[in-house]
């Protein structure tokens, strides 16, 4: 279930974002962590020159123009959630120590296990790569090969399992990658339309090399 409100923390830190994060979700986005101004504002992906939004909506994954202002809606409006990685705010990635990712990579198979979205999609390899090594223990040099688009990997297979994505940080420093970020999201589209609600699967195609990492919120 996800928060009703962003969680306490101590006087003068910046509080964090609410993880709308419940079962029956078609697709759950998966951040780093809230950057600072997300942070402030209280909403997913609020950094301005951030393309999360508008390629959402040119994706075909929502039934109507939205913003960051709608995050909170998306569940009911169109099945969509949105969580990270680690909650702790901060300017870059980079900041987040291994023992905060390694505790949130935990954190967050469990309630992808317990709430088995259709889909949760990584907004960045360098998220990916951080889950796969501290939840699903698989070696560096294999996630290193991975590319973007749909993993081999699926939590709780069978009925009910999470099919999952990697795509690129919506991050304006990562503008390069955003045409390719687009068309992977509207394979998605494509993907969460046609697949039953026990058979997540996957479409093909990945796209190799990497982004600079600044997948957060």
């Amino acid at each position: 279930m996800a928060s009703a409100a962003a969680a306490t923390a101590p006087r003068g830190a910046i509080p964090t974002l609410p993880h709308y994060l419940r079962t029956g979700l078609r697709v759950v986005f998966i951040g780093y962590n809230p950057g600072l101004e997300s942070a402030r504002r209280g909403h997913y992906y609020a950094f301005n020159g951030n393309a999360f939004w508008r390629q959402l909506n040119a994706a075909g994954l929502v039934p109507r123009p939205v913003t960051f202002e709608d995050d909170h809606l998306l569940m009911d409006l169109a099945g969509v959630g949105f969580t990270d990685l680690c909650p702790r705010p901060t300017v870059r990635a980079e900041e987040l120590t291994v023992a905060e990712m390694c505790e949130g990579a935990l954190w967050l198979q469990a309630e992808l296990l317990a709430n088995r979205p259709r889909f949760g999609v990584f907004s960045g390899k360098g998220i990916y790569r951080a889950f796969a090594r501290h939840a699903l223990g698989l070696p560096a040099a294999e996630i290193s090969r991975r590319g973007y688009g749909p993993q081999p990997d699926r939590l709780a297979a069978g009925e009910g399992s999470t099919a999952l994505w990697v795509i690129p940080s919506s991050s304006g420093l990562a503008s390069r990658w955003h045409a390719r970020r687009l068309a992977l999201l509207k394979e998605l589209a494509v993907a969460v339309e046609l697949c039953r609600p026990d058979d997540p699967g996957t479409r093909a195609g990945s796209s190799q090399g990497m982004p600079p990492q600044s997948g957060g919120s």
